[in-house]
């Protein structure tokens, strides 16, 4: 089995999400204060400025800018107005990184570190393309798979790979993406993370889902409670779904753990978003719900107003 003493951990953002980059960046590196960790940041439409605010984070980080014409060709592959090309960047990575590099995991900027990565190095990829964590129940694999027409069952998330890389080059697996996508381009319901799916499905093995737990599969006692319970704390907390931590509105227990993190960063003085604009009907229902659990009445009839115009809207 192949082992590397360097850790290398890669991030890809636009200037829109480089700040909460920045925060899964100080997550991982003080959780791997005894491990040596490279961080590799792959930025599109970053300006040098919060370039060289993520340069100036504790830790060993290489900086490295996607040109326009690396992902041009992914120009109107999706309808929805929040994705835009540098979703892609993840797919580029493999070939950009320098030579030495065999091993890397890449993280997604919603994912959050609770403590070491050294177990990776035990685990073998080294007949494979990368190690992932299954994305959701038994069920929900099931259709995912069904849905985009794979012949194996089990369907993965991919906003954490641990990737061998040369494996990957060598599967040509960035042209095979490209070309689903091309192929498929209105299809596919998660774009390059269907892609992948379609292109690994047999050069893939699974793993503990604490190294990727969906934060959407938790209940909300869950979500709340986990960091106190030992047995319950992933390696890595990806925040999926909508209600993000960095948004001013999703307080409690996600919001604290990535304000702690956050103070480690240059944006540690940045206020927080609100989500108001992109509030639908549910997430009005759940801050509603929260809000009159802890007696802020005010809070929770102003959600529980919002809930009732959206729906109406509809």
């Amino acid at each position: 089995m192949h082992m590397e003493s360097t850790i290398h951990v890669v991030f890809c953002s636009d200037g829109n999400y480089i700040e909460y980059l920045a925060t899964s960046l100080a997550s991982v590196y003080h959780n791997n204060l005894d491990n040596d960790v490279h961080f590799h940041v792959f930025s599109y439409d970053v300006s040098d400025v919060q370039l060289d605010k993520v340069r100036a984070q504790a830790g060993n980080i290489s900086v490295y800018k996607i040109d326009d014409a690396d992902l041009e060709k992914y120009d109107g592959q999706s309808s929805l107005a929040h994705i835009n090309k540098s979703t892609y960047i993840r797919l580029l990575v493999p070939r950009l990184l320098p030579e030495e590099v065999r091993r890397f995991v890449y993280l997604d900027v919603d994912t959050l570190c609770f403590s070491s990565l050294a177990a990776l190095k035990t685990i073998n990829i080294d007949d494979v393309v990368c190690a992932v964590v299954t994305d959701n129940s038994q069920e929900i694999n099931r259709k995912n798979s069904q849905r985009i027409g794979m012949t194996a069952t089990r369907y993965f998330n991919a906003g954490f790979m641990y990737i061998n890389r040369p494996a990957w080059l060598a599967h040509d697996v960035e042209r095979k993406t490209q070309d689903i996508l091309r192929e498929r381009k209105g299809q596919l319901k998660y774009l390059d993370q269907d892609a992948l799916n379609l292109v690994l499905q047999d050069n893939v093995i699974f793993i503990d889902k604490k190294w990727n737990l969906l934060y959407t599969l938790l209940n909300e006692e869950q979500q709340q409670n986990f960091i106190y319970h030992p047995d319950r704390v992933p390696t890595i907390m990806h925040f999926t779904g909508g209600r993000k931590p960095w948004y001013q509105e999703h307080r409690g227990t996600g919001q604290h753990l990535y304000l702690f993190y956050r103070n480690f960063t240059a944006w540690r003085e940045a206020p927080l978003r609100s989500y108001s604009a992109r509030m639908r009907a549910t997430d009005y229902r759940v801050y509603a719900r929260n809000a009159f659990k802890k007696g802020q009445l005010l809070d929770g009839l102003r959600y529980y107003t919002g809930y009732i115009k959206k729906k109406l809207a509809k």
